[in-house]
């Protein structure tokens, strides 16, 4: 795993290209790429034309290469309470590599053990969306008994990164869930046939405890997010926490039409003067 680095960083990682040299993708020698990326094209070499490609940012333009992102890399000492969490973000990469307030709201009143929200200590754990997995990572630093820290498959070496900064390798991990493909996810649930009464994560293991996300309502992806609620979810066991601040009215319907009415919850409202306010829905499957 190599993580990216600064471009004014005094560091430079790259695939064959030489501290002071023009990258032969963008031509800039900002050390902010890797040798090989083309704007819209692939990664230079015979080497490179048999290994997988995928899609990167360097300076806020979308790239195609076989290696890891490489960009700037914002670090920072986060404090909830008596909860510290070291934490990595990726500022120009994409929506999800960076924090958003209401991830910073629910773990802070989940750090501040809030009367209205859930015992996360000894609890199995996974959180939709994660990004760098601010929430997550806070019930890592309660006791969780497990925690899986979900988002797409880019997003993966960010979490992986952040439980490391954090020391919480034998309790969370980061792993890839698309939405969409939640159902074949060993976090999703079964129904035993021998025992209607009774759920098994696909991987064989007890179902979760808690389904946690914040900031995950886009009218967008509404069915694919009320998709994998359902795939990870056992009703009347699962409990779901939603973290929510309002970005376009069509979001408030969707919460309102689709996720809450697939819910028996109550909301809490909760506000910091650092990061405003949002409302924090606690509830499980109808």
């Amino acid at each position: 795993f190599l993580r990216p680095i600064p471009p004014n960083s005094s560091i430079l990682r790259t695939s064959g290209l030489a501290m002071g040299a023009a990258c032969p993708g963008c031509k800039a020698s900002c050390h902010g790429c890797w040798s090989g990326l083309g704007r819209g094209g692939s990664s230079a070499g015979s080497d490179a034309k048999a290994a997988p490609k995928r899609f990167v940012c360097h300076d806020g333009l979308p790239m195609v290469t076989k290696d890891v992102f490489c960009g700037v890399v914002e670090t920072k000492e986060i404090h909830f309470g008596d909860v510290t969490l070291n934490m990595e973000t990726w500022p120009s990469y994409r929506i999800g590599s960076t924090v958003w307030p209401s991830g910073m709201l629910l773990a802070r009143a989940m750090a501040e053990r809030h009367p209205a929200l859930p015992e996360v200590a000894g609890r199995r754990i996974a959180e939709l969306g994660a990004g760098p997995g601010v929430p997550g990572l806070v019930c890592g630093k309660l006791g969780a008994a497990e925690v899986a820290l979900t988002d797409k498959a880019e997003l993966v070496p960010l979490m992986a990164r952040n439980i490391e900064l954090n020391g919480l390798s034998a309790t969370c991990r980061g792993e890839d869930l698309d939405w969409p493909m939640a159902l074949g996810s060993g976090l999703a649930v079964q129904r035993q046939i021998a025992r209607p009464n009774r759920w098994r994560a696909e991987s064989g293991q007890e179902p979760l405890d808690l389904v946690i996300g914040a900031d995950i309502v886009y009218f967008e992806e509404q069915d694919p997010l009320i998709e994998a609620i359902r795939a990870l979810m056992v009703p009347g066991i699962t409990t779901m926490v939603l973290a929510y601040r309002e970005r376009t009215p069509a979001d408030r319907m969707y919460l309102e039409q689709v996720i809450l009415k697939a819910l028996d919850c109550t909301r809490v409202d909760y506000e910091t003067p650092e990061s405003g306010s949002t409302e924090i829905y606690i509830g499980k499957l109808r």
